[in-house]
């Protein structure tokens, strides 16, 4: 499987900046797969004035699989490279849900949506990844008032 990363236009510097935020990017490639594993109720649980879990699912597996943040995981080993075709596999699956079923009323009855749920559980799983919780720690929250309520792990 050819690489998604080009090492040669990125220097060794650039990839220490990436290195520090690993953390981060492996929270958001679990979260974005955590978050197509959910049904209709459990992701309407999540919304808040400042989340919309229909917009994070598509904007979260884009991030996510931003080829230097992805394979900076790999790099630091925060998720073993057995994983990676798996991993991609399951981005492509994703991609390939037609916009025209990006919608509420299709996650529960939509054949496309119940088997991206049922293979991203079963990515979990196999990756040994036992809570179906999204992870807030690098979220910033503000109350009405742009008062920070809570400021997430990367000090934003």
């Amino acid at each position: 499987m050819k690489s998604m990363f080009n090492k040669s236009k990125t220097n060794k510097s650039d990839l220490i900046d990436y290195d520090k935020n690993v953390e981060f990017y492996f929270t958001n490639l679990i979260n974005s797969i955590i978050l197509f594993s959910l049904n209709k109720t459990e992701l309407e649980l999540l919304i808040a004035p400042a989340f919309d879990p229909i917009f994070e699912l598509e904007s979260e597996i884009d991030y996510a699989f931003t080829p230097v943040c992805f394979e900076t995981i790999f790099r630091n080993q925060l998720i073993d490279v057995k994983f990676k075709p798996a991993l991609l596999n399951f981005k492509q699956i994703t991609d390939e849900i037609p916009s025209e079923i990006w919608d509420w009323e299709f996650i529960e009855t939509e054949q496309n949506w119940i088997n991206v749920r049922k293979k991203a559980n079963e990515l979990l799983t196999e990756m040994g990844i036992k809570t179906r919780e999204y992870n807030d720690d690098f979220t910033t929250i503000y109350d009405q008032f742009g008062k920070t309520l809570k400021k997430g792990k990367n000090g934003s």
